[in-house]
């Protein structure tokens, strides 16, 4: 399904076009991640364990700066789907931790390529000096917003 095609903002409103620019980018990526069998979101997961094996609800949810309800819907939801696996930690029992199953880790490359061809699609057209420009243009914004 193709989202509709919204007109973006007017040229000098910086902070709406890249709030545009971003909900396409998440709605294609979404779609991608559907493909996987994924619901938005739990690639994060993924990305993170891929990192991070094996690590915790809390952990990752710490990583992800969210709450750790949200993380355990998402890793029963992703159990399920047989992405990710459950195990005890061998010196403490109380600790359950979590790993990706073989067809979890297959999924962080899957994602990656998706994600260059969104990157693909994204700067068709424009030069190496224009998505430098465009790429450093995008950190001082990033840096602005948090202060630094």
């Amino acid at each position: 399904m193709k989202e509709k095609c919204i007109t973006p903002p007017p040229i000098n409103e910086v902070a709406p076009r890249v709030s545009h620019l971003s909900r396409m980018l998440r709605h294609s990526l979404n779609e991608a991640i559907k493909e996987e069998g994924l619901f938005s979101g739990q690639h994060h997961i993924i990305l993170v364990l891929k990192e991070n094996q094996p690590a915790t609800i809390s952990e990752i949810a710490d990583m992800l700066g969210v709450s750790n309800a949200s993380i355990s819907v998402s890793i029963k939801r992703m159990e399920k789907a047989g992405f990710v696996t459950k195990k005890r930690n061998k010196k403490d029992a109380r600790i359950i931790e979590l790993q990706l199953t073989d067809k979890g880790n297959a999924v962080p490359e899957h994602i990656r390529s998706k994600m260059a061809i969104e990157n693909e699609k994204l700067t068709r057209g424009m030069t190496q000096e224009e998505i430098h420009l465009l790429s450093n243009l995008l950190d001082k914004g990033i840096k602005n917003l948090k202060g630094e």
